[in-house]
């Protein structure tokens, strides 16, 4: 235990008890947590996640005050003063407290301005790209040139209590008219309930939730509406259809047996003609192993086969079957369809407001994708060569989209924050990037520093799950991929593995699609779902610091060069002090009484099961997310060789490609599912 930290630690009780704490087990847990950490209790004998952590937070600290002449140095020896002053004199500022905390704990806050609406148009500044050549070969037919992708989660049915069965919940309502097969489906569903699960996602759909309430058919009902809307407006030819290639993501390993047979029932619930125009094919685990075996004569290297079969595939984390969602189509533009140029990924709990966009930006969505900026080349203001080969397009809420589109779906934090925002407050990076970043509109001005749409645009580091797209051309050439390690932010992680670029070429960037919005309607018809997931959500945040930190050490640069593109928001999970952050804030979070005592609890129990392994053994946890890194970096390597070489013997009329890209065929009309 380091003496320094614990008198730090005894001073910041001055902070802990500004939090109405309550009085129950977690707020207890708590406390002694935060007690030990200014030395006056054993931590030996606290409860998970806080046993035996004192020392690597204490060491935490230590190291920063080391550094000397450093900033965060300074910071936390500026927030000892200001403590010093409360306990002398009893107050200071509200808003001198805030920032000098955040300084310390949470600098991202303080990026580039203390001043929030000051940092909105510098960070859009810091984004801007000078255009030097526009896309030679921009998409012009979306309908035929991009294949749409989405993720489709899916958990064992709610079990429903002995009081929702009597007062006739719906769902329980609802079951009472499934088939008998359709039951069979549904309780083989519920058995794989029953053991361990495996991975958490924010939302995922139940088995047996009622169509209507269901986001995969919500999701691509709102997609074949889309090809609709574009038909009627002249924009496609009336038999055109779209491809649709879905990810099919299990949270228990028995599950995968009615998974399909489950999707395949409530696309066929669908009201008739909702799903029209669509050829939507979903891959389970099974069938992107299929996929594996098809490249193995492909593969040069035995290892790196056995490393692509470890890392392409759907099962696990998030950042799994994102790269998945990204690396199939380029493999279905050679084997099958070479007249494919690009993949754009959709939520399914989101739609395009086609008349909105026609209405408030003069363009529908299938007219935004045809931009010849997606494919530009430009300078960023760093001076440095970015090929803008990724579209990032933003969200607005059901809920506030009569307010019109450019509406931002963060709020806008107000006032100064308590509790665990007092440490760390991802609401003000976020809501900050997202008006400088996702909310830009491009307007006509000679001015250098505003972004016109012609002659510089804005680069999107701050992107959204759905609603992003990269050519095959970029795909293949600069190959980003999301770690399987990342369970959150998948989306934010993609661009990290590319974010340095190879060697002396362009560097991999989003171009910012202003005015491309997608309606986010979660919360309309699905907000169940979502209050169910937040517990999984919230401890997945507090893991998002262990493993972005630890990833952006391993990226060339490590943290410091990393955070210099991606702060403030994708930056803010990227920490020099990751314990010290995620415990303190899980501890706030459990201090106070203004949270719900039923999530608490919950939370306190998931996050004993889940932290443990990131907070005892750093070390060795750092170490295998390198391993893995490295390992599934030459997977991916191996998988756009294998392309290439394909597409080379392909077009030489070679007998063992043509073979291969007739099975591929039947896989995929195995996949089929519409």
């Amino acid at each position: 235990m380091s003496d320094r930290a614990a008198v730090f630690y005894r001073k910041m009780k001055v902070i802990w008890d500004r939090i109405p704490a309550a009085e129950d087990e977690t707020s207890r847990a708590a406390s002694s947590f935060l007690d030990a950490l200014a030395g006056s209790r054993r931590d030996d004998n606290l409860v998970q996640p806080f046993r035996n952590v004192v020392g690597t937070v204490h060491s935490e600290f230590d190291t920063l005050m080391q550094s000397e002449g450093s900033e965060r140095q300074k910071a936390f020896l500026n927030l000892e003063k200001l403590l010093d002053e409360i306990i002398d004199n009893g107050s200071v500022s509200d808003n001198e407290l805030a920032e000098t905390l955040w300084a310390g704990f949470f600098p991202e806050a303080l990026h580039l301005s203390a001043d929030p609406e000051e940092q909105i148009p510098l960070l859009r500044n810091s984004r801007l790209v000078n255009v030097e050549k526009v896309s030679s070969d921009p998409v012009v037919s979306p309908e035929k040139e991009i294949i749409f992708t989405s993720n489709v989660l899916l958990s064992p049915p709610v079990v429903l209590s002995d009081s929702e069965k009597q007062n006739g919940n719906r769902k329980a309502d609802s079951r009472k008219s499934y088939s008998d097969e359709i039951q069979k489906v549904i309780d083989g569903a519920a058995l794989a309930g029953r053991e361990k699960q495996s991975f958490w996602y924010d939302h995922p759909i139940p088995v047996g939730t009622p169509v209507e309430n269901d986001e995969a058919v919500y999701g691509l009902s709102g997609l074949a509406k889309t090809l609709a809307f574009e038909k009627e407006r002249g924009n496609v030819d009336a038999d055109a259809r779209l491809k649709v290639l879905l990810s099919v993501s299990v949270t228990h390993s028995s599950l995968h047996e009615w998974a399909l047979p489950w999707l395949r029932v409530q696309l066929a619930r669908a009201e008739k003609d909702s799903l029209k125009g669509l050829d939507v094919y979903a891959f389970t685990e099974e069938d992107s192993s299929r996929i594996v075996e098809l490249l193995k004569p492909w593969i040069r290297n035995p290892e790196d086969f056995e490393d692509l079969q470890k890392t392409f595939g759907v099962d696990g984390e998030y950042g799994r079957h994102y790269s998945f969602l990204k690396a199939m189509p380029a493999l279905w533009s050679v084997l099958e369809d070479p007249g494919l140029k690009a993949t754009f990924k959709i939520d399914l709990d989101q739609v395009f407001p086609q008349e909105e966009l026609v209405n408030e930006t003069g363009r529908s969505a299938f007219e935004h994708f045809r931009t010849d900026l997606w494919g530009a080349l430009g300078k960023d203001n760093e001076g440095r060569n970015v090929e803008l080969g990724m579209i990032a397009g933003a969200l607005v809420n059901e809920k506030d989209i009569h307010r019109g589109l450019f509406t931002p779906d963060i709020p806008w934090p107000e006032g100064l924050p308590e509790g665990e925002n007092m440490l760390f407050y991802k609401l003000r990076p976020m809501a900050v990037s997202t008006r400088a970043e996702l909310m830009t509109r491009y307007e006509k001005s000679d001015n250098p520093q505003v972004p016109d749409g012609v002659n510089r645009v804005l680069q999107r580091i701050h992107v959204t799950g759905g609603t992003n797209g990269i050519r095959f051309d970029a795909l293949r050439f600069h190959r980003p991929f999301t770690p399987s390690f990342i369970g959150r932010a998948e989306d934010q992680g993609y661009i990290l593995s590319v974010l340095h670029g190879r060697n002396d070429e362009a560097k991999l960037r989003y171009v910012h699609a202003s005015g491309l919005f997608m309606r986010h309607d979660k919360e309309a018809f699905a907000g169940a779902a979502v209050e169910a997931g937040k517990t999984g959500s919230y401890v997945g945040d507090l893991i998002r610091v262990f493993v972005f930190s630890h990833y952006a050490d391993i990226l060339p640069g490590g943290k410091t060069e990393v955070k210099k593109i991606v702060d403030p928001f994708t930056g803010c999970f990227i920490s020099e002090i990751p314990v010290t952050i995620s415990l303190l804030r899980l501890a706030l979070f459990m201090l106070d009484s203004r949270n719900d005592a039923g999530q608490r609890k919950a939370v306190m129990k998931l996050a004993g099961e889940r932290l443990p392994e990131w907070v005892l053994n750093k070390e060795a946890k750092a170490a295998e997310l390198k391993r893995c890194w490295v390992s599934e970096k030459k997977a991916w390597n191996s998988y756009f060789d294998a392309l290439n070489l394909l597409e080379e013997k392909l077009s030489a009329a070679d007998k063992d490609a043509e073979k291969t890209a007739r099975m591929f065929h039947e896989v995929l009309e195995n996949c089929r599912i519409t």
